[in-house]
């Protein structure tokens, strides 16, 4: 793991970008990238200082959400570079219609973030289909109860409590999960699809995996495999999600 000191990239007497952690899973061979940030340390001339281009659309929004974007592209950036330092030195990663992240030619990725951090994920599409990345602070106990429901099932909930999770960490999981299961599909599907479209079917705690099964119909509507391994990380505050994999060879 590589850690940076916190910089300061900008005249602001609070820095917006702090501690940087750059580390390749060992399970996966996903590249990760994560920052500390500062929403009260940013301003509009740091894109340019950074060399991150700001979209249109960006620019018509909020500063806590150029916020967001920039230390997002931020961490896309060093992990590219990472990646291979002399092809995407300078590559930007764009956005989509609908806000996903576009990647050069030959990388998979994903982008997330939550309050003060942010974080990515690559790799080579050579070595990887598809990639989802998912952090989320702990869900509030009077939120879960308004978005179980919708989230997951009950069966689904039972299946995470009944190995010793609370209730606040096992829909937080299932959430993050899902959310990552949703960004490494869409790219291949353009399908803006639902929690209601996974299910979590097996939890193995002490690998930190968690199974998600596709509906029979989604499946088979875009020719996709049902199960797929979320690789996740149990904070004390927060949850992160990887879900990334190969899709089979298809059967002549």
């Amino acid at each position: 793991m590589r850690d940076a000191a916190a910089k300061k990239m900008s005249v602001n007497e609070r820095p917006f970008v702090g501690t940087v952690h750059s580390e390749t899973d060992a399970r996966t061979g996903v590249r990760h990238v994560r920052c500390e940030f500062d929403s009260a340390g940013y301003q509009a001339t740091l894109y340019a200082e950074l060399g991150i281009a700001m979209p249109e659309a960006i620019a018509r929004s909020v500063p806590k959400r150029q916020a967001e974007f920039l230390a997002g592209r931020y961490v896309a950036r060093l992990a590219l570079q990472d990646l291979a330092p002399a092809r995407y030195r300078d590559v930007q990663v764009g956005i989509g219609e609908q806000r996903n992240p576009l990647w050069p030619d030959g990388v998979v990725g994903s982008i997330s973030h939550m309050d003060r951090v942010a974080v990515c994920a690559v790799n080579h599409r050579v070595d990887m289909d598809y990639l989802g990345i998912d952090v989320e602070a702990l869900i509030p106990a009077r939120v879960c109860r308004e978005i179980a429901t919708i989230v997951a099932t009950r069966q689904e909930r039972e299946l995470l409590s009944n190995q010793g999770l609370s209730e606040r960490v096992a829909l937080t999981l299932i959430f993050s999960a899902k959310e990552s299961l949703f960004k490494a599909l869409y790219p291949s599907v353009r399908d803006y699809f639902g929690f209601e479209v996974a299910e979590a079917v097996e939890l193995r705690l002490e690998e930190q995996t968690l199974v998600l099964r596709l509906t029979e119909h989604f499946a088979a509507k875009h020719g996709l495999t049902r199960d797929y391994v979320c690789q996740f990380t149990l904070g004390e505050k927060w949850i992160q999600s990887v879900t990334c994999g190969k899709f089979p060879e298809p059967v002549c």
